[in-house]
């Protein structure tokens, strides 16, 4: 078990533990003072620790690459707006029935400019099919990055903390509510119940007894 067996020896002086919660390979220890993790089959530091004042909550949540959700989104948001466009814009319309005869021009210097005017005719008119083409791959694109970063992410429950820190993460059990429960109880609520005692015994009379 290693330090998750020697939580005393990381005690504060007059520092007691509260509550032990084991979550798989991971412990949570609720001491009177801080909340401290011990994670030793999860990427990161195998221990972590917050003062119990921090925890605003436990909730399940993930660790996984953000940045290819991010570029799944990007990519879903351009491939749409590729494929809208090649669906309500008709270039070919626009363009109308112009054309270049390069025929009537054989034999004279613009026959080749007017071929390749033609053939720019040519792809603007069928730039609307093109626009949806790409879009659809762009959207199959983006579904696969993001499939790959769903089976990528590791599910936890977090520790919220209050500020700017980053959250505490433990491996997700099989059953998240209980542990949320058992963690929220253990964390926040008891603390809860003391302050909401102590606000009502300074709001009571000295001499009431």
């Amino acid at each position: 078990m290693g330090w998750q067996s020697k939580v005393d020896d990381l005690l504060y002086e007059s520092e007691s533990v509260e509550e032990v919660v084991d979550i798989k390979e991971a412990r949570v220890v609720v001491t009177s003072h801080r909340v401290l993790t011990f994670t030793p089959t999860m990427d990161g530091e195998n221990f972590e620790q917050v003062e119990r004042p921090n925890v605003t909550g436990v909730s399940t949540s993930a660790l996984a690459r953000t940045s290819l959700a991010a570029r799944s989104i990007r990519y879903g948001i351009y491939s749409a707006m590729l494929m809208l466009a090649g669906l309500f814009i008709d270039f070919g319309g626009l363009i109308g029935g112009a054309s270049f005869d390069s025929q009537s021009l054989q034999g004279t210097g613009a026959s080749g400019i007017a071929g390749m005017a033609q053939g720019m005719l040519n792809f603007f008119t069928q730039l609307d099919d093109l626009m949806r083409m790409v879009g659809a791959l762009g959207l199959l694109v983006a579904v696969v990055i993001f499939a790959v970063y769903w089976l990528l992410r590791t599910p936890t429950l977090a520790i919220t903390v209050a500020g700017d820190r980053e959250d505490i993460h433990v491996p997700r059990p099989d059953d998240p509510g209980f542990a949320v429960t058992a963690l929220e109880e253990a964390i926040i609520i008891d603390e809860l119940a003391e302050d909401s005692s102590g606000r009502l015994a300074s709001l009571l009379p000295e001499d009431i007894f």
